[in-house]
């Protein structure tokens, strides 16, 4: 499995390094990010393509009424996430499944937060995904979504299926979403999005 399919779906010990990774190299922006914008309030927050489970360790500890719920359709990764977090799921606090993003396995106006942070250019169909996010948001509920934003002509351009601000704004109005707001200048090649149920 080459480079590319590990990043959309991690498996065996690649992908397991691959996990390990990514909690190491990407986790900390993640969370300067959102702990700056997070409600100190009580929350369901779920988190798509959770991959390594150290973001999710970290919002469960921003406020202890929040109640976290990661994804990931890769086996490897849930478990991952689930050895890290044994003691926050043992509590109740932190639940982990595998799933698809198109297929969301939760009721409908459950979840006040959702992330999906560098994971969207793996999504097999953006708008069933956007509108399932949309489906399980509660009414006022907030979309973050943290990805690469890589430059003409690079290999990951060419797999990314949202290729500018205008492309992401289009794809969630589609599916219902308003006050978005697109940042393309906090971290040079990320883009940041914003969007209210």
């Amino acid at each position: 499995m080459g480079l590319e399919e590990q990043g959309g779906r991690p498996s065996g010990k690649t992908g397991i390094f691959f996990g390990k990774m990514m909690n190491l190299f990407h986790t900390g922006f993640y969370k300067k990010y959102y702990s700056k914008i997070l409600p100190d309030t009580p929350a369901q927050l779920l988190d798509i393509g959770c991959g390594g489970g150290r973001l999710i360790h970290h919002l469960s500890g921003k406020h202890k009424d929040y109640k976290v719920f990661g994804l990931d359709h890769s086996e490897e990764m849930v478990a991952l996430s689930k050895k890290i977090n044994s003691e926050l799921i043992s509590s109740g606090r932190v639940s982990i499944e595998a799933g698809s993003v198109g297929n969301l396995p939760f009721a409908g106006e459950t979840m006040n937060i959702i992330t999906a942070n560098e994971t969207v250019q793996f999504w097999p169909d953006i708008q069933i995904a956007f509108s399932e996010i949309y489906r399980v948001l509660k009414s006022g509920g907030n979309f973050f979504i943290i990805n690469r934003y890589p430059p003409e002509g690079s290999k990951w351009r060419k797999i990314a299926k949202l290729k500018s601000g205008d492309d992401f704004a289009e794809a969630f109005k589609k599916a219902g979403f308003q006050n978005i707001e697109i940042d393309l200048e906090t971290r040079k090649g990320w883009i940041l999005t914003k969007t209210t149920k």
